[in-house]
């Protein structure tokens, strides 16, 4: 299974990396109106996100929407200069972030335990593929799926994917968590979560 994952992987860090950035722009600016429509829906008090990088599809104008509208936003957070261990940090806004190990922009704010997730209503994470089902392929790290299993009974999980990595199938194993949501640029789909 890890080989037809790192397979996918490949295939779909590919695509995204030679989607013009005008076409990139035009799906993130719709994603993102798409995403906040949902956020307005289930009036959250507390996400937890994450701010993308490169060719993800973007979350850095959610996540300053969401500080304005005065809900309170977790974000991963590196720990001892890596992310082995899992932690979250509060977004304090653009101008208190750094760059963290791999090049990913992470809030200067204390470090707070991986089970803070347990805070958020709403969860929006990051992956390269899904399926109907609430299938996730994830970037490879595991982190996230340490950190799903802690989120509240019911939080909303929400995964941000181009509509090209949307899936029939994809490989699964028992540590990986399935979404509830999957939301692209020109759909928002409520998973199918049951085995």
């Amino acid at each position: 299974m890890s080989a037809a994952k790192r397979i996918l992987r490949s295939d779909v860090r590919r695509r995204r990396a030679e989607r013009p950035a005008e076409s990139r722009r035009a799906g993130d600016a719709t994603r993102t109106l798409r995403l906040i429509d949902r956020l307005v829906a289930l009036r959250p008090d507390c996400v937890a996100a994450y701010l993308s990088a490169g060719t993800e599809p973007d979350t850095t104008a959610v996540v300053e929407w969401l500080a304005g509208e005065s809900v309170r936003v977790l974000l991963p957070a590196s720990t001892d200069g890596a992310w082995s261990v899992p932690a979250w940090a509060d977004y304090l806004g653009a101008d208190r972030l750094r760059t963290g190990p791999r090049d990913i922009a992470e809030s200067v704010g204390d470090r707070l335990a991986a089970d803070a997730i347990g805070d958020a209503d709403v969860v929006l994470c990051p992956g390269l593929a899904g399926t109907p089902a609430g299938v996730r392929l994830g970037r490879g790290g595991g982190w996230y799926d340490r950190v799903l299993p802690l989120s509240g009974a019911g939080a909303t999980v929400i995964l941000l994917l181009n509509d090209d990595e949307v899936m029939a199938s994809l490989p699964s194993g028992p540590l990986d968590r399935r979404v509830d949501e999957i939301l692209t640029p020109t759909r928002g789909m409520v998973c199918a979560t049951a085995e």
